[in-house]
């Protein structure tokens, strides 16, 4: 087959996709941790199998250690009025069922799992739901935690959907979230950091509907540095994350960010369609010029439509500005002329840290697949070393 009816091939795959609003699973291959070694919490994170049924699910219910309800109905599983109360009483690799319909948000502080995850998940199949109204409050939050996986809930309405502070070993797992006010997912450090994240098939529409420039699909870092003889370095990080096989659209920023101060970060087999950006690219690796000194990014087999950018600049496709970065087996589909489906930006301030290769990547359409010098510069106007195919 040649290379131009593979791809159209790969964009009627695409389109069929997004209409039927499933996620492609992403190969076992692609499976890899950010660290490279298997992790007892994001490794044993188990996904539900691609077109699971409702009635698949209510066989499942015998899963639930505990269920989380303050119906009248009765159960034969132990019942909690709240995720709080059941945390009081938990039981190592405890999986907490949240019944059907709405939820209050969750708010998981100072907890550690033990040598099982914590799996928070509803009762039936995607029937629990976390709404705001106005855009305000947060779906879930964690803090300073060890061991969990949130799954397969709905949550919408809210500022943020769900956001990640100074935690470790946590999968966000085939949630449904839109109507955002900011951005929706978010693993930030504050004090400490944290390290081991998977978020994988997730379904994110719809963000940044309060303040369109905080419209972040997937924001990881925070964009914070202290001075130093360096000039601009990192503080605290987040590091071994992978962000797998998500299905993001109507983003009003970048569908996924990625700070300097987040590291060994793998981006792989997820569909974007449709951004609105203010800043940068669609996928965005540490263009904030700082001078990190980790690095390890891998920007892979993803699929990207229908860029723009509303500040008048050039719709980018994917930006990098820090190193070391694999830019492989990307498709960009888009049929702007202005449109550049692969930027480096000129913030490489760490030598050590600027090489990038770029390997077998596409664009569909018009514009231009890549350019090594473009929009974003600094002072020190530094640039990386690319290594093509």
């Amino acid at each position: 087959m040649s290379s131009t009816l593979l791809a159209t091939s790969r964009l009627i795959s695409t389109l069929v996709l997004f209409s039927c609003f499933t996620i492609m699973p992403v190969s076992a291959d692609n499976e890899i941790s950010a660290s490279g070694q298997d992790s007892t919490y994001i490794k044993t994170s188990t996904d539900s199998p691609p077109g699971q049924t409702s009635s698949s699910w209510q066989n499942d219910i015998v899963a639930c250690n505990k269920i989380i309800s303050t119906s009248k109905q009765k159960f034969t599983t132990p019942v909690y009025t709240s995720v709080s109360a059941a945390l009081a009483d938990y039981q190592t690799g405890d999986v907490l069922c949240l019944d059907d319909g709405e939820q209050k948000p969750i708010v998981i502080d100072k907890f550690k799992a033990g040598s099982q995850a914590l799996t928070i998940r509803p009762l039936h199949f995607r029937a629990s739901k976390i709404t705001h109204s106005n855009y305000r409050g947060v779906g879930v939050v964690i803090s300073n935690s060890q061991g969990i996986i949130v799954r397969d809930l709905i949550i919408n309405g809210g500022l943020n959907a769900i956001n990640i502070y100074d935690s470790s070993n946590i999968s966000l797992i085939a949630n449904v979230i839109f109507n955002i006010g900011n951005q929706a997912v978010s693993i930030k450090p504050k004090v400490y950091g944290g390290s081991d994240y998977l978020i994988k098939n997730n379904i994110i529409f719809n963000t940044g509907l309060r303040q369109a420039q905080y419209g972040e699909g997937i924001y990881l870092g925070n964009g914070t540095y202290k001075k130093d003889k360096s000039g601009l370095a990192v503080s605290q990080t987040v590091h071994n994350i992978d962000v797998i096989g998500n299905y993001i659209y109507n983003t009003n920023n970048e569908a996924i960010d990625v700070k300097s101060n987040a590291y060994n970060v793998n981006i792989v087999g997820n569909y974007i369609s449709d951004v609105n950006l203010k800043f940068n690219a669609a996928i965005t690796i540490g263009t904030e010029a700082s001078f990190a000194s980790n690095g390890g990014y891998r920007v892979e087999k993803n699929t990207i439509t229908n860029v723009h950018n509303r500040s008048g600049w050039r719709p980018i496709g994917i930006a990098v500005g820090h190193g070391d970065t694999i830019v492989k087996d990307n498709l960009i589909i888009d049929n702007k002329k202005i449109t550049l489906a692969i930027c480096m930006y000129s913030t490489f301030l760490n030598p050590k840290l600027n090489k990038v290769r770029v390997q077998n990547n596409q664009l569909i359409g018009q514009g231009s697949l890549l350019d090594a010098n473009c929009t974003g510069g600094t002072t020190a106007n530094a640039h990386a070393k690319i290594a093509k195919e």
